[in-house]
């Protein structure tokens, strides 16, 4: 068993973090929906990176960026087009994002900064959360054999491990998506009961196959 006792969402990591578990989860959901063509990207980042000499190099990343960004921007453009398609707009902006990344490392930069829809996805989701003195108002998570089980003051509610869509993790926070569009955001210090460097592998296998997430 893993249990949570929930305390206020005061870390200056989270913020950042909770920008990072974001980008990763539109990464992901961008990634199941068309593997095809991520499968593609894949490919062209290895064949950039490949090659001993440094000019060669900058000159792959440049083109595949160009071929990222166009890629992406069209994409983009045909999910916005009616009738509006949430798996284009999804793609597009994971793909152009991609694109920016392929031109920083054709300049020897940083990667850029995430996205400015995560941010304000995190800014939404944590305002919600600090609005809450989570001190006062008791609530413990509990992810047990048979499920999910939320205790807030006098209330309970279940959750089967078939409605987990996805799990992600940073160094200082796990997310859990649902398929209601709610998402559990922990912070690792408030986990109370359990091994947290199996948590995220328990998680991910009672998802998948229903086996024992023990702790």
């Amino acid at each position: 068993m893993y249990l949570f006792q929930i305390s206020n969402y005061d870390d200056p990591a989270v913020d950042s973090e909770t920008v990072e578990l974001l980008h990763q989860c539109l990464e992901a959901e961008s990634r199941r929906r068309c593997p095809a063509m991520w499968n593609a990207i894949d490919c062209i980042r290895t064949h950039a990176a490949k090659g001993p000499v440094r000019e060669k190099r900058t000159v792959r990343y440049r083109i595949y960026g160009v071929f990222l960004l166009a890629l992406g921007l069209l994409t983009l453009i045909l999910g916005l087009m009616p009738p509006k398609t949430t798996a284009g707009i999804i793609v597009g902006g994971a793909v152009i994002i991609a694109g920016l990344l392929e031109f920083a490392l054709a300049r020897g930069r940083t990667p850029p900064r995430m996205p400015a829809s995560c941010k304000k996805e995190a800014w939404k989701a944590l305002k919600l959360r600090r609005a809450v003195d989570w001190e006062k108002f008791k609530t413990t998570i509990r992810f047990e054999d048979a499920g999910v089980t939320i205790c807030a003051e006098e209330k309970e509610e279940h959750l089967s491990y078939t409605r987990i869509k996805s799990v992600f993790e940073s160094l200082h926070l796990w997310l859990v998506v649902c398929d209601d569009e709610r998402a559990l955001l922990l912070q690792k210090k408030d986990l109370r009961s359990g091994n947290a460097d199996s948590f995220l592998s328990d998680i991910i296998s009672k998802m998948n196959t229903g086996t024992d997430a023990s702790g």
